[in-house]
């Protein structure tokens, strides 16, 4: 996304939507998979989607235009991007995506957000799901380079708070068998972390705590505790309340990383974040995204030491470490 300089930005931010839910729908009809084994005709695959022939083909000529798809005579193929990440596979991107349009209808309640309501409740059955396994999307590749950033030592119990899908915590049980690892959520996230570990022949790597970490006790002690992208998805308050457990749960020489899109100090940038921010409005009571020095001084409250944060990557992504002592 680039920032918005002329009439003509401000038309295509608005068009946007539609993009995203040609996009969606072409997800949910699963078009890319069916279009994995080879080319096929707008009539061929409407047979196989039980979709409407000739509704169909708009959508197939949208998404060629969009260059997710490629048309030589009437036939359709995945192009390469299409065929890596929207189709079926071990790179697929479709979870993640699918999340976002389960999102959709609380979007659509943003102004009812902003002016002071609350949102709904009305979330589809797959929400949790598509929200789990895209954070396995999403992680992927970033948790293989933060193992190797953030080496363990030998026998250290690690516990991963609010660890999802446990792709943080599988890597880090690969490159240090000796290591214990936790990942710690609620009990309907678990019941599809077990599906996922179970798909990656991962299940005795890591153990799983079932719990409300704002409730229930987190356990320990530990020796390091992984944050990964929760602290946006909660209040100030509630973020110190949680560190502040955080602390009491590790050993006396342990030590915490917390994972965040972050902020710069204007709050206005970099723009992922900040539209992540108005994400967090839409979807949570009191999430946002914050700055790195926020997160320092939440971590500071809390009681940790020698707190510092990395340099963000190209999303905006960075590490707030610290001490217990």
């Amino acid at each position: 996304m680039i920032p918005v300089r002329s009439v003509d930005d401000v038309m295509e931010m608005a068009h946007s939507y539609q993009k995203s839910m040609a996009l969606f729908v072409a997800l949910r009809l699963d078009v890319f998979s069916a279009l994995a084994g080879g080319a096929a005709d707008a009539r061929a695959l409407a047979r196989g989607l039980s979709a409407d022939p000739r509704n169909l083909s708009i959508l197939l000529n949208a998404m060629v235009a969009a260059g997710l798809l490629a048309k030589a005579g009437e036939n359709y193929r995945n192009t390469a991007v299409a065929q890596e990440v929207l189709s079926d596979g071990p790179r697929s991107m479709r979870s993640i995506l699918l999340h976002h349009l389960n999102c959709w209808e609380e979007w659509t309640g943003l102004e009812k957000k902003i002016r002071g309501g609350r949102r709904g409740s009305g979330r589809p059955p797959d929400y949790q799901e598509n929200f789990i396994r895209g954070m396995e999307d999403n992680s992927r590749e970033r948790a293989a380079l933060v193992a190797g950033r953030i080496p363990l030592r030998a026998g250290e119990r690690v516990l991963d708070l609010g660890g999802g899908p446990g792709t943080y915590a599988v890597e880090w049980a690969k490159r240090y068998p000796d290591a214990e690892v936790t990942v710690f959520d609620t009990p309907e996230t678990l019941r599809v972390t077990r599906k996922i570990l179970r798909e990656k022949g991962a299940s005795r790597l890591v153990r799983l705590q079932e719990g409300d970490f704002l409730k229930d006790p987190l356990g320990g002690p530990c020796d390091f505790i992984w944050i990964s992208q929760i602290l946006h998805a909660y209040s100030e308050k509630d973020c110190l309340f949680l560190l502040r457990k955080v602390r009491q749960a590790l050993a006396p020489d342990g030590r915490v990383a917390v994972q965040e899109f972050l902020l710069e100090e204007s709050k206005t940038a970099p723009l992922g974040p900040a539209f992540f921010s108005v994400h967090m409005a839409a979807m949570t009571e009191g999430g946002r995204a914050y700055s790195a020095s926020e997160v320092v001084s939440m971590l500071r409250a809390a009681g940790f030491r020698n707190v510092s944060a990395d340099r963000p990557d190209h999303r905006g992504v960075r590490i707030v470490s610290g001490q217990v002592s």
